[in-house]
């Protein structure tokens, strides 16, 4: 038997802290060498971090990066160790993987799949590895295969895994036994169990061990890294390791047994078949008809299939997959706002506006959990000191409900509280507004609304900035995808930690929050209907739309691209209670506040991604802020089911 330790280290890195992420990978190399792992796999980039953007042209990057890998390969005596960093070479910039062995550098495979798509831009920043190899700083950097001690070894990058062009199989024909592959996969709910189904078969597939390693929480502003770690083969899955963990770095390790794969390889006659360019020989057979013979499936069918929430899809199987689907999204929230608090160094507690409502209240659940998570969890009971509220009513509009709601959720939590009306001021913003448009007449309704949100969002900040304070904002994925926000006001601050929640998710994760932690006050919230309380009455649903036909419109055009009458087909299908002229007056306004509104998400503060479904103009969702859809409208207008 060939039986070697492998091991899967994940670790919590920060985008250009070189000695501090260099301190965490030395950590988990320690720690593996004192379980005498033969061969250690650490995250993609995780010298430099992965969300570099721009900052990997400044040659001091790829400069440092080589020196602390050099750093590095002196604490690997006696282990294994790939490690990620950049590279510049021949004036291209490759992300690349460096095996480390005994201490001495012996090559770098570079990433050959560069993905674009979603909140991915690396063809921006990076050159695609080739077939080929060349050398940097006198080592080989390309397409390698490491002939070990123990075994033949190669590694792949992050998409390479996801990519139908996959350099592994190649290097699998080639020999290697054991696919490494160092990773910076963004977190969404449900995503590791993708990422395991995709590892299993890669090893089933090439019959080789596969040992996958990734990134650790919030490596720059706004992607979270789950830290998943596994190492599958041919078999099944040997090692699956925790996600979500509050520590800088996980290790998790498994032994396996070479000769095993060798035996698989040498029974299995397919491995045998050599024949690499058959896809080039393909010979594509159409078949010619009356495209007239072609009846489309239902809509109404169509819809009938679709799971009930779309942003909930992956969580539809059962009861207990929905919990898992709500436990992990809440906790990488709660990690993502932990470590931007703890990884920019540059605030002493969060700060809240609690208004009685649903955004707020979520945004302080993760703000004491995330208080509670400070310093790897070793501190819960310092949380309070790192968290402040404030409820600031109008007296016009503001009422005894939501306030008694916004105290008791406070109360129930233990974290400061305190009321500070904004009546006054929002007296004279309005005689001001009232001079300025030569007539209180003149002052719009609208206006008159947003002169209170500005007010307080002005307060807001200069709290923060007097406190020291992380000002988050409570505005969610719904209210950016409408504009339902006040620019200068509820749209302001340091931070937006469920920005890419939709209404209802946000819905969702309270009732299960409340019920899973008994926290009663969240219930209080629950039953008051969503407002803004800006004016006599008011409720967002009345002035929009409900919720759950909002964000069915928004998940339908902004993520399945359809065409806005299309969307109202199936948002008639799924909600059949709802006229069907009703429904078309939502989604033409729906359609006309989703374009018009892009100039303010331009504006919108840094914000977690946690979702497929990205609207940040930043990285993922670049949309024109001048354009047309009248011919849409047009088309939604003409319609018919």
């Amino acid at each position: 038997m060939r039986l070697i330790k492998i091991g899967v280290g994940s670790v919590s890195v920060k985008v250009g802290d070189f000695s501090g992420n260099a301190e965490n990978l030395r950590s988990v190399i320690q720690e593996a060498r004192s379980q005498d792992v033969h061969l250690l796999v650490t995250p993609e980039l995780g010298i430099s971090g992965y969300s570099l953007k721009d900052r990997v042209w400044w040659p001091d990057i790829a400069r440092r990066s080589w020196e602390t890998l050099q750093q590095l390969a002196q604490e690997c005596q006696g282990i294994s160790v790939f490690v990620g960093l950049p590279i510049h070479m021949n004036s291209h910039i490759y992300n690349a993987a460096a095996l480390i062995h005994d201490g001495e550098i012996l090559g770098l495979v570079t990433k050959q799949n560069l993905p674009q798509y979603g909140v991915f831009y690396e063809g921006r920043n990076w050159t695609p590895g080739s077939d080929d190899w060349d050398e940097y700083n006198g080592v080989p950097a390309g397409n390698l295969l490491f002939q070990l001690p123990y075994g033949k070894v190669s590694a792949e990058i992050c998409e390479d895994l996801w990519s139908p062009h996959s350099p592994a199989p190649a290097r699998a024909r080639a020999g290697a036994e054991v696919i490494c592959n160092l990773s910076a996969s963004p977190f969404t709910p449900r995503k590791n169990e993708h990422r395991k189904r995709l590892i299993q078969s890669a090893a089933g597939r090439m019959s080789c061990v596969y040992a996958f390693s990734n990134l650790l929480g919030l490596d720059n502003s706004r992607l979270i890294f789950d830290g998943s770690g596994v190492i599958a083969t041919p078999d099944h899955i040997q090692t699956d390791a925790p996600i979500l963990s509050k520590s800088r770095w996980t290790l998790s390790t498994s032994i396996v047994d070479l000769d095993n794969v060798a035996r698989l390889r040498a029974e299995n006659s397919s491995w045998n078949w050599s024949d690499t360019d058959v896809y080039e020989r393909l010979y594509p057979l159409s078949v010619e008809s009356d495209s007239d013979s072609f009846t489309p499936a239902s809509p109404k069918d169509f819809a009938a299939e679709m799971p009930f929430s779309f942003f909930e899809a992956t969580a539809s199987e059962s009861k207990n997959e929905a919990h898992l689907f709500l436990d992990e999204l809440y906790d990488a929230l709660v990690l993502g706002l932990r470590d931007y608090f703890e990884k920019s160094n540059a605030f002493r507690q969060f700060l809240i506006a609690l208004s009685g409502g649903r955004d707020s209240a979520l945004c302080l659940l993760l703000a004491v959990d995330a208080a509670k998570a400070m310093n790897e969890g070793t501190e819960p009971e310092r949380f309070a000191e790192r968290v402040s509220t404030v409820y600031l009513p109008n007296k016009a509009y503001s009422s005894d409900a939501t306030e008694n709601a916004a105290r008791s959720l406070a109360e129930e939590l233990g974290v400061p509280f305190k009321v500070v009306s904004i009546t006054e001021e929002a007296d004279i913003a309005l005689k001001k507004a009232a001079e300025m448009a030569d007539g209180e007449e003149n002052v719009t309704p609208l206006a008159k609304q947003n002169l209170q949100a500005r007010v307080r969002g002005a307060m807001m900040l200069n709290w923060a900035n007097n406190a020291g304070g992380l000002l988050l904002v409570t505005s969610n994925l719904s209210e950016a995808a409408v504009g339902y926000t006040t620019t200068g006001g509820d749209n302001q601050g340091g931070y937006s930690p469920i920005a890419n929640l939709p209404k209802t998710l946000v819905s969702r994760l309270l009732d299960y929050i409340s019920q899973r932690d008994g926290i009663a006050s969240i219930q209080k919230i629950l039953t008051i209907p969503p407002s803004a309380e800006l004016a006599p009455d008011q409720e967002d649903e009345r002035d929009l739309m409900p919720y759950v036909i909002l964000d069915d419109l928004l998940y339908l055009f902004a993520h399945n691209r359809m065409s806005l009458a299309d969307c109202w087909r199936i948002a008639c299908h799924r909600h059949a209670d709802v006229d069907a002229e009703q429904m078309r007056a939502y989604t033409k306004r729906f359609g006309t506040l989703f374009v018009q509104s892009q100039w303010k998400r331009e504006q919108l503060p840094v914000a977690m991604k946690v979702l497929d479904l990205d609207l940040d103009p930043k990285t993922g969702f670049r949309f024109p802020v001048t354009q047309s859809i009248q011919d849409e409208l047009d088309e939604l207008a003409a319609a018919e089911l």
